[in-house]
């Protein structure tokens, strides 16, 4: 495995976890960022990912779980942290990390809303905001906005990963 090549993954389950067994199926790195040291943890340990404790709200702990890592595969699950925890993620990412590539985990919906349109929920407006916190940040950032879940996200951030880093 190559060192630089190295994906962060916030969370322990659910898409993340996708994710990591087509990575690790390609031998590319991953390191998960977890709250809490649990069987969960020791489990993604056991199945060679790197774990680091962290919460994606904390700055301090976002920088230290970026050192080393070349691309970051942001999602979390419906939370009212969501766009605390992009806007840290972008100004940390942006100071401290040295990220090849931002993949946001979004909504279909997003690409449908303005500024000011008022039919969404407010989980997917805080995706639209989370998509605008990420674009203003200067990170190179792919959004993906599934119309299914979770197969065609995980194959969209796969290529991704070609497009923008595997070749």
């Amino acid at each position: 495995m190559v060192a630089n090549n190295l994906v962060l993954i916030p969370g322990t389950g659910g898409a993340g976890r996708t994710v990591f067994e087509h990575l690790q199926a390609r031998d590319v790195p991953v390191r998960f960022m977890v709250r809490r040291e649990d069987e969960r943890a020791a489990e993604l340990r056991a199945l060679g990912a790197q774990v680091v404790i962290g919460d994606l709200t904390q700055p301090e702990t976002v920088a230290a779980a970026l050192q080393g890592v070349a691309r970051m595969y942001f999602a979390m699950r419906v939370s009212p942290d969501h766009l605390l925890a992009a806007t840290v993620v972008a100004s940390v990412a942006k100071e401290y990390g040295k990220l090849e590539a931002l993949v946001d985990l979004s909504q279909m919906t997003v690409s449908q809303m303005t500024a000011i349109s008022t039919a969404e929920s407010h989980q997917q407006r805080l995706h639209w905001l989370t998509e605008q916190v990420l674009n203003w940040s200067g990170l190179p950032v792919v959004h993906i906005r599934p119309t299914a879940f979770p197969a065609q996200s995980i194959e969209a951030f796969v290529a991704a990963q070609k497009d923008f880093y595997l070749g």
